[in-house]
C-alpha cells in the first residue's frame, strides 16, 4: 500500500449500502436482524463486496473502504446527520498513521458487539424485510467527488452483486435473500419518499429530510387534521391537544359538534403516526401542551418565531397527561370511581375519564387521563388500580366504544350505562 501525505481534515468520505430484501414467508425471516459477524467472517465477506464494487465502479484501489459485518434497519441508517456513516469514516481515519493509505477495513464483532458502540446494530424486533449493510469510501476530496457522481448515476442500476457474493452473504448471515444490490443513501431516501408520498405522508418526508441533511433554519408542517410539527436540527416540536382544548380553541374549534369525534380521531391518528416515525428516525420529539395564547401567537408568526414560541412553554414529561377538570375541596375519601374508556376501533384508547364520588354520591374529582406514548396506557391503568386499592375504592370501567362528549360544552364526559352497547364492565 502507498501512503499519501494528505492531512486528515482534507480527506472526504462517501457512503453506499448493500440492500438486502428478505422473503417474509420464509422460516429464516424472524423480523430481527442476525447477529454481527466475527472479524474473520466480516473480512471474508468484505473481500467479495469490494471485488464487486471495483467491477461496478471501474476500480476503487485508490480509495479506502470500511464496512461493518452487520445488518441494520433503515431507521438506523437514516438518522440526523447520518451518525453511523460518520462513525465508519472516523474509524478509518483513526487507523491512519503517517498519511492516507488505501485499504479495506472490515469490522467484526466480539460476542455480538462492536468495540465502538456507535456502529452496534440495535437488532429491534419488527425490522425488515429490507435490511442494509453500509459501507464508506475514504479518500481525497476530488476523488470522492468523482466517485459520488458515478455512484449516484449508476450504482442502483448496475449494482447487482455477483453469484459468489450472494452465496457468501447467505452463508455468513444464515439468511435466504430475494435480492442483493448496491445503492446510495440518496437512492434509499428517494425510495422512502415515494413510499411516504404514496401514503399521503409527504409532509413527514419533508420533516425528516430537514433533519437528516442538517439543513439550516426550521421546517414547519401543518397537517390536514390541524397537527403542527416543527423540525430544527435533530429536534421536533409539536403541540398536544386534549379533546376539550382541540374542540374549544384548537384546530377543531370551527367544526360542527357532530364532527368533533371524527375530527379528533383523525388528529390523534396523525399525531401518533408522525411522532412515532420521527422518534424512530432519531429525532427528539418535544411535546408542548397547547393553550389559547400560544394558539393566537402561532397564527401570526412563522419560521424561527414559531420555534421560539414553542420553546417558551415547558415540554410535557412522562408518558401520560392528567387533565384535571374538577376537584372538590372535601377531604372525603373516594368510595366509587367510574372510569370511561374513550376508545376507537383502530386507535385503541384515546383517553380515560375518571369520575370519583364519595359515600354520599357527591362528585370529588373529574379528570381526563391521556396516554402520550404507547407505554403510557399501562401506566395509567396501574396507577388507577393502585389508587383504588389504597382507599378501598370500588371502581367501574365503562366501554362505550367511542368518544363521548358534551355537545354544549364540546368536552369529554363520563359514560352512563345508557351509553353502552352492552352493560358496564366491573373490573377488579
Amino acid at each position: 500500500m502507498t501512503k499519501t501525505l494528505i492531512p486528515l481534515n482534507e480527506l472526504s468520505h462517501y457512503a453506499g449500502l448493500l440492500a438486502i430484501e428478505l422473503d417474509p414467508q420464509r422460516a429464516d425471516f424472524t423480523g430481527i436482524p442476525p447477529e454481527p459477524l466475527s472479524v474473520a467472517a466480516a473480512s471474508a465477506l468484505a473481500g467479495h463486496l469490494a471485488k464487486d464494487l471495483s467491477r461496478i465502479l471501474d476500480g476503487i484501489e485508490h480509495l479506502g473502504l470500511v464496512l461493518p459485518g452487520a445488518l441494520y434497519d433503515q431507521t438506523e441508517i437514516l438518522q440526523p446527520g447520518f451518525p453511523l456513516i460518520r462513525a465508519l469514516a472516523d474509524i478509518y481515519r483513526g487507523s491512519l498513521r503517517g498519511g492516507f493509505t488505501p485499504q479495506l477495513i472490515a469490522l467484526g464483532a466480539d460476542g455480538g458487539h462492536f468495540p465502538v458502540g456507535a456502529i452496534s446494530p440495535q437488532r429491534r424486533p419488527g425490522s425488515g424485510p429490507l435490511l442494509l449493510l453500509p459501507f464508506c469510501f475514504i479518500g481525497p476530496q476530488d476523488d470522492l467527488t468523482r466517485l459520488a457522481r458515478v455512484m449516484e448515476d449508476s450504482l442502483l442500476q448496475n449494482g447487482e452483486v455477483s453469484l459468489a457474493t450472494r452465496e457468501a452473504f447467505q452463508q455468513s448471515f444464515g439468511l435466504t435473500v430475494m435480492s442483493l444490490s448496491f445503492a446510495t443513501i440518496g437512492d434509499l431516501c428517494a425510495l422512502l419518499r415515494v413510499q411516504l408520498d404514496g401514503n399521503g405522508l409527504l409532509s413527514l418526508w419533508e420533516l425528516l429530510e430537514q433533519s437528516w441533511f442538517e439543513r439550516p433554519g426550521v421546517h414547519l408542517a401543518t397537517l390536514e387534521g390541524g397537527n403542527r410539527f416543527l423540525v430544527a436540527g435533530d429536534h421536533a416540536h409539536t403541540l398536544f391537544y386534549t379533546f376539550d382544548d382541540w374542540g374549544q380553541f384548537g384546530p377543531g374549534r370551527e367544526l360542527p359538534v357532530a364532527g368533533l369525534s371524527e375530527g379528533y380521531r383523525r388528529w390523534a391518528y396523525l399525531q401518533r403516526q408522525y411522532s412515532m416515525a420521527l422518534e424512530a428516525y432519531g429525532l427528539h420529539v418535544r411535546w408542548v401542551l397547547a393553550n389559547p395564547q400560544l394558539e393566537q401567537t402561532l397564527a401570526v408568526v412563522e419560521g424561527e418565531a414559531v420555534k421560539a414560541a414553542m420553546r417558551e412553554i415547558p415540554c410535557l414529561s412522562g408518558d401520560y397527561l392528567v387533565e384535571a377538570i374538577f376537584q372538590n375541596d372535601s377531604e372525603s375519601l373516594e368510595q366509587q370511581m367510574i372510569i370511561t374508556n374513550h376508545a376507537d376501533p383502530e386507535l385503541g384508547t384515546l383517553a380515560y375519564t375518571v369520575m370519583s364520588l364519595d359515600a354520599s354520591g357527591q362528585l370529588l374529582r373529574l379528570e381526563h387521563h391521556y396516554p402520550l406514548r404507547p407505554q403510557g396506557l399501562s401506566i395509567i391503568i396501574d396507577r388507577l388500580i393502585e389508587r383504588c386499592a389504597e382507599q378501598g375504592t370500588e371502581r367501574q370501567v365503562l366501554h362505550p366504544g367511542r368518544l363521548l362528549y358534551s355537545e354544549k360544552g364540546r368536552s369529554l364526559r363520563s359514560a352512563s350505562v345508557a351509553d353502552l352497547p352492552g352493560s358496564g364492565e366491573r373490573v377488579h
